[in-house]
């Protein structure tokens, strides 16, 4: 599957053209300019369609000229842009809140070399004898969230959702809050009994009357899944380094669209979630965004996860209507050799984290 394949055609809604959804809100696109120069200037490297919700419209994935940060125009305007999360959007809907505190190796791990309150630490000559296997379970996906305790353990989870990762970090010692747009999200959230803001940044203010947001307050930032959902990279990497206090440090998750399964997919690659993602991140073009808005990267690697080629497999055979690819998409052999393919050409897999830290 090459990026050049033509995507099935969707309903149109033209640039600039006012159109009504079957809810009675309005819908809009609109070109924009890079976010990070300013350049108009753009070549196309995509084209698709809302897969997921089936809003109407073609979305262009172009390239800006100048500085290559790549991005989604058109897209939904700023006052149309939460229409493009219905109520059944995954991560705003409710789930069960129950954070156990972490346990066994992992939890010996975190005391021992992340500096976790959850105990004593042991002694020196212990934790470097065991250093290989201790380490093991902080190499894990699921554990990779865990960051260095640091300062009051004060972590702010930026599209946190209804709170998941807030619970998990409370757990294990952090005093965590979560940011989310979604009112139902964040009502679910404070319903377990977390601290949750309901607005987004640059905007440090929590627009429903809660407590102002401080800054240099955080000892870390976290965005899982969540820059690549923002009109303003720029903007918003800069609000979050005025919340973080020195030394301490901001995680971001993204989709690398200079991945292998892009390259693979094309439009059916199932992290463009189009329109809902604006910007798409490259390895190098991550670590400059959060590096111009004055962090430092420590580390930026590659993370694997195979449900992506799944489901790309499954747009593709909805776009082909090829009996393979279904079959393609539940083998579990044939998408576990393609995800650790990606990751051994390069660490080229469809997903990033990356780690940095204000100075």
């Amino acid at each position: 599957m090459s990026e050049n394949q033509t995507p099935t055609p969707a309903p149109e809604s033209p640039v600039g053209a006012d159109t009504t959804l079957p809810d009675g809100r309005p819908w809009r696109l609109e070109e924009v300019p890079c976010d990070f120069c300013g350049s108009s200037d753009a070549r196309v490297l995509i084209t698709g369609r809302d897969r997921l919700h089936g809003l109407p419209g073609q979305f262009g994935v172009v390239e800006c000229v100048r500085c290559g940060l790549v991005r989604t125009s058109p897209r939904p305007t700023l006052e149309c842009l939460g229409a493009a999360y219905p109520e059944q959007y995954g991560p705003h809907q409710s789930a069960a809140l129950r954070a156990k505190a972490p346990g066994g190796l992992l939890r010996w791990a975190l005391i021992n070399y992340r500096g976790y309150p959850l105990g004593a630490s042991s002694p020196v000559i212990t934790r470097t004898a065991f250093a290989p296997l201790g380490r093991l379970p902080l190499r894990s996906r699921r554990n990779l969230g865990y960051l260095p305790f640091t300062g009051q353990g004060r972590l702010l989870d930026f599209g946190c959702g209804v709170g998941g990762f807030v619970a998990k970090m409370n757990a294990a010692g952090w005093q965590a809050e979560g940011m989310d747009l979604s009112e139902d999200a964040v009502r679910i959230g404070r319903e377990a009994g977390l601290t949750m803001h309901l607005g987004t940044l640059p905007a440090l203010g929590a627009p429903d009357g809660g407590t102002q947001l401080e800054e240099g307050a955080y000892d870390a930032l976290t965005m899982w899944q969540a820059l690549e959902h923002v009109p303003s990279p720029t903007a918003t990497l800069k609000a979050a380094w005025r919340l973080v206090r020195p030394g301490g440090r901001l995680l971001v998750a993204v989709p690398r669209f200079d991945s292998l399964q892009r390259h693979w997919f094309g439009p059916a690659w199932f992290p463009l979630d189009l329109p809902r993602h604006l910007t798409h991140f490259t390895r190098a073009t991550l670590e400059r965004q959060i590096e111009s808005a004055g962090f430092k990267v420590e580390r930026t690697w590659p993370v694997r996860r195979p449900a992506n080629i799944r489901h790309s497999y499954a747009y593709l055979a909805d776009d082909t209507g090829k009996a393979r690819h279904r079959k393609l998409a539940r083998s579990r052999m044939i998408v576990g050799v393609m995800s650790l393919w990606s990751l051994l050409r390069g660490g080229r897999t469809g997903q990033m984290i990356c780690i940095a830290q204000k100075l």
